[in-house]
């Protein structure tokens, strides 16, 4: 695979977290997946809407949610990536009352690229210290 097509879809995972988590912009989610997507995390496919949803109810849970890639590999059609989401706290989560705690969390995740389309995903957030943040 040439540098071009690495250096295009690592282009597209960040314009991927742009638009599910700094953005929330409904219309590249929709351009960026594939009509196969499946979300491995979710263990189901997942259609742009479906994406779009997690996406606004995340939002509506963390205000001013953001998403930095601290780390960002290309091989073959894969994107791996090392990220840190920062938002505050601001409605429940997990039946953990609002804290208005601004809260940051880090994570793993691998795409497949194909054609220029996301088209599944592997993640393993670190769910256990968001909680932990939010209840100490």
């Amino acid at each position: 695979m040439s540098n071009a097509t690495l250096d295009a879809n690592k282009a597209l995972v960040l314009a991927h977290y742009d638009a599910v988590t700094n953005r929330l912009d409904p219309d590249a989610i929709r351009v960026q997946l594939a009509s196969d997507f499946f979300d491995h995390a979710a263990g189901k496919r997942m259609n742009a809407e479906e994406v779009i949803a997690h996406s606004t109810a995340m939002h509506e849970t963390f205000a001013e949610l953001s998403a930095v890639a601290e780390c960002l590999v290309a091989e073959r059609d894969i994107v791996a990536g090392r990220f840190v989401w920062r938002g505050r706290h601001r409605s429940p989560w997990r039946d953990i009352a609002p804290t208005g705690r601004h809260v940051e969390f880090r994570g793993m995740t691998f795409w497949r690229i194909r054609d220029g389309k996301i088209t599944e995903r592997w993640a393993e957030i670190d769910f256990v210290d968001l909680e932990r943040q939010l209840r100490d």
